[in-house]
């Protein structure tokens, strides 16, 4: 069987890392960017099966990246906005490009790691 592979993109490289190793501990791949830019390309080449992505990041933030994955690319693997960000208007407007779920920071290890399986289960059930 195959890892899933997962892609983070924040700007923050310690919090890459140790999300990083949380997710390998739990058998996923793990690729990660550091703006926005680095990770679409990313995702354009390797295909993640889940992406967790930052909003506040340079070159390109997290609601491009979902527009430009979503929209120009196609591509439809479950999305989580990663952010510090609590307003509503961010909330509102991260559902409404299509993100899959939206977590603020700082965040409980033990439910980003349920999520994550819960939408990576559902994306499989899609494609059967």
């Amino acid at each position: 069987m195959i890892n899933p592979r997962i892609l983070i993109i924040d700007d923050e490289a310690g919090f890459l890392d140790l999300v990083k190793e949380k997710l390998e501990l739990e058998d996923y791949e793990v690729i990660t960017a550091l703006d926005g830019e680095e990770g679409i390309a990313k995702a354009k080449s390797i295909k993640p099966d889940l992406v967790i992505c930052d909003i506040k990041m340079p070159k390109k933030d997290g609601f491009e990246v979902l527009e430009v994955l979503r929209h120009e690319l196609h591509m439809k693997m479950p999305f989580i906005m990663l952010t510090v960000l609590e307003e509503f208007e961010n909330v509102k407007k991260a559902y409404e490009d299509e993100a899959d779920l939206y977590i603020t920071k700082p965040v409980e290890f033990t439910r980003l790691m349920k999520n994550i399986k819960t939408l990576l289960n559902i994306s499989k059930n899609r494609t059967k």
